[in-house]
């Protein structure tokens, strides 16, 4: 996330050196939706403290939004932001 507009950015704009942007991690449920990037993050619904406890996923919320299935028997696991997976940039 850009610190000074609240937009999402890309993942890997967040690992670099580059203090403007910030890992922003949600602990999202069936029907949550990500935002696109480009679009503004719902502050209200993550955290930029990332999770210390259950499975944490990094990467793989949809660049243009949406919901991410969770992982299961017979389903692949979440790769998502901050985001049972949390995800974030």
């Amino acid at each position: 996330m850009d610190k000074t507009t609240n937009v999402r950015v890309a993942d890997d704009r967040c690992d670099t050196s580059d203090t403007t942007y910030s890992r922003f991690w949600y602990q999202h449920t069936d029907t949550f939706v990500y935002p696109a990037i480009g679009v503004a993050v719902a502050l209200a619904a993550g955290s930029f403290l990332r999770p210390t406890s259950g499975d944490v996923f990094d990467r793989g919320a949809p660049t243009k939004g949406g919901a991410i299935a969770r992982g299961g028997l017979g389903k692949a696991r979440p790769d998502s932001s901050g985001g049972g997976g949390s995800g974030g940039s």
